[in-house]
């Protein structure tokens, strides 16, 4: 597991699985779990290393949305309460591709929240927030004082997801986390970044759009559409990447998005 100091009271924990993170916010001998990993082995970990090399009592558990790869540690926590959106249940229901492995992390939350919430937690005030677009039920949590966002799928690398939403609703949640103005981007998976992951995630959606049309206007295949001819300049596509953007085209001939473009 690779651990990385953001503040002095701020950790971001990435697992070997799926790169599934947690953020850690710490005060005094408490901590704050915002997501909780992939897979049980990168759970246990977790949970070592915050309460047994840290010596840290869990108090609070946030999920950004109710998705098995971001669950496998609430478990492990049984006394601690869960807060997520008062969809998670019905989100975590709609996912699809999920192993019985993956299955068995579901834990019932038990704060359920719509609109959004302020904590205060050492010297940070931890902003909750509703931001459906990922999936109809997604929080979004932010550190002001750490100039953080954590944005949970709402960006996946430098794309966006649409398995489970319409392009539309995404780009808006996309849109909602940019005016936050925050430096310092976090997503359920991978390492913090900055905010041009939210604009090159826009820019995606943005290609894949056009990218749709001139397939369906030209009689092309959308399925034969490239990762590459989407994404805005910069890194090349990631494996990670590349997979979740061949789900993209399934999705968007199986459910008929850009219906305009047909």
């Amino acid at each position: 597991m690779k651990v990385h100091r953001l503040e002095r009271d701020v950790f971001h924990l990435v697992g070997e699985r799926y790169e599934s993170g947690t953020l850690a916010v710490l005060d005094g001998d408490r901590a704050l779990l915002v997501d909780g990993m992939a897979a049980a082995p990168d759970a246990a970990r977790l949970r070592e290393i915050v309460t047994v090399e840290w010596g840290k009592r869990v108090v609070l558990l946030v999920s950004t949305h109710y998705f098995s790869d971001h669950l496998a540690a609430w478990n492990l926590f049984p006394e601690t309460p869960v807060l997520a959106h008062e969809m998670a249940s019905a989100t975590f229901w709609t996912e699809d591709f999920r192993s019985a492995e993956e299955a068995a992390h579901y834990r019932k939350p038990t704060i359920l929240l719509s609109g959004g919430l302020e904590l205060s937690f050492g010297r940070h005030a931890v902003r909750i927030f509703e931001n459906p677009g990922h999936t109809a039920g997604t929080l979004n949590v932010e550190l002001p004082a750490a100039d953080l966002l954590h944005v949970g799928d709402t960006a996946v690398g430098r794309m966006a997801y649409l398995r489970y939403s319409a392009p539309e609703a995404i780009d808006r949640a996309l849109e909602r986390a940019q005016r936050r103005g925050r430096s310092r981007i976090l997503r359920s998976h991978g390492e913090a970044a900055g905010p041009e992951v939210l604009a090159s995630a826009r820019g995606y959606l943005e290609g894949l759009r056009a990218r749709v049309f001139e397939a369906r206007r030209g009689h092309g295949r959308v399925r034969a559409i490239t990762i590459d001819e989407c994404l805005p300049p910069g890194p090349a596509a990631t494996a990670f990447e590349s997979f979740f953007h061949a789900r993209n085209l399934a999705s968007i001939e199986e459910r008929g998005l850009y219906p305009e473009a047909a």
